[in-house]
């Protein structure tokens, strides 16, 4: 059996896909696909274990639409985002560990780039609408990125020092 990072790879990526391409449908097959992840995964018990991350994701994603950066058809916070996020955490234990242990720069190079590219492919393909010009989206996405996504690492890492030290004792 191949290692579980490619099978995480290709559900997180199905779940991306299905939000962008598939928003009316995305809450339905995200959720399908965290089961499928959680059904197969080797490690189901780690994976919840990091779920409180979730919380950074959704607080910056909400500032995002309070202050307007982007916005979605429907006036709710989109379920299939809160659900990407979960997709996204979990992925920190497979396919984006080997990111884990990179230097700072490297985390905010990553997180500026990937993060506003991953956005800005959602506002392209319509799931997500903004409201402000090209530019400035741009910026701000690659400034919230280049923060959350080194903050996001050093708490998995607390996380998983901590889960270390409890197994330890």
């Amino acid at each position: 059996m191949k290692p579980f990072w490619i099978t995480n790879l290709i559900l997180f990526q199905a779940s991306w896909f299905s939000a962008a391409f598939l928003t009316s449908y995305a809450t339905l097959i995200i959720t399908v696909l965290l089961i499928i992840h959680f059904a197969l995964s080797p490690n189901a018990k780690d994976d919840f274990k990091v779920l409180p991350l979730v919380i950074l994701g959704l607080f910056v994603d909400n500032l995002h639409f309070s202050i307007g950066t982007f916005t979605t058809p429907d006036p709710f916070f989109p379920n299939w985002l809160v659900l990407l996020w979960v997709m996204f955490i979990i992925s920190l234990n497979y396919s984006l560990h080997w990111l884990i242990n990179k230097p700072l720069l490297v985390l905010v190079a990553f997180g500026a780039i990937g993060g506003t590219l991953s956005y800005w492919g959602g506002i392209k393909t319509g799931a997500l609408e903004i409201n402000w010009t090209n530019s400035s989206v741009i910026f701000t996405l690659a400034i919230a990125w280049g923060i959350l996504f080194p903050l996001l690492v050093v708490s998995y890492r607390y996380i998983q020092q901590t889960l270390v030290s409890q197994i330890s004792r």
